[in-house]
């Protein structure tokens, strides 16, 4: 049997395996939930997860989760900023006049935005968490908080691996994350103000503009 980590920002809990079934209670973003089976269909699980005395069971869809035991989130051979990143899963924004200091943080390690954008958590903050990320790991970023323009660091690569920076247009900005995984057309990408947070989320390949590594 699998374990399986939520991708969604809020998942549905359903009492039987299709849309329409009741909907039993949500799982959150980072939630890991066990499986007991697969639905004939292979589009849902059936999966019990325990926290502390309380028990969930029900069906869940497939489709916003991610398998544990095929892509475990560290794996032996990971980039050092990987692994720096997966610890950083869950980190959010606060919705008040507050402002996360963890967010900051990732927002200092950038020279290209004021100080007053850098300690405010709704400033655009995918290329800072990147550049934290890689800095925490020991090696040099673009120290920039402008996704675009991690198009110019490292080297390109045109068949990407996991672990490497991957950058997709927005308007006539951008967003930029670490690759994980593909689909015919779709990539999942762990990469922070993702729905106001860090977590693993798919972005369609229409937008891609590159993939970016740098010898280590």
């Amino acid at each position: 049997m699998d374990q399986y980590i939520v991708i969604a920002q809020k998942l549905n809990i359903r009492e039987n395996p299709n849309v329409n079934a009741k909907v039993l209670g949500q799982l959150s973003n980072g939630d890991i939930i066990d499986e007991v089976k697969i639905s004939g269909d292979g589009g849902w699980v059936k999966f019990e997860r325990i926290t502390g005395s309380k028990k969930q069971l029900g069906w869940t869809s497939l489709k916003f989760l991610l398998s544990l035991k095929n892509d475990p989130l560290i794996q032996e051979n990971d980039f050092p900023w990987i692994k720096v990143a997966i610890r950083e899963i869950g980190i959010r924004e606060f919705y008040s006049n507050a402002d996360n200091p963890r967010i900051v943080q990732y927002l200092q390690s950038t020279d290209t935005i004021s100080n007053i954008a850098k300690s405010n958590d709704e400033t655009y903050w995918c290329s800072a968490f990147v550049n934290w990320c890689i800095e925490k790991a020991g090696y040099e970023g673009t120290s920039s908080a402008w996704a675009r323009h991690w198009l110019n660091w490292g080297n390109q690569l045109n068949n990407p691996m996991r672990g490497c920076v991957v950058i997709f247009k927005r308007g006539s900005g951008g967003h930029v994350g670490f690759y994980i995984k593909e689909t015919n057309n779709s990539i999942y990408v762990l990469g922070g103000n993702q729905d106001d947070e860090v977590n693993i989320k798919m972005y369609s390949k229409t937008n891609l503009l590159g993939y970016r590594i740098i010898e280590i």
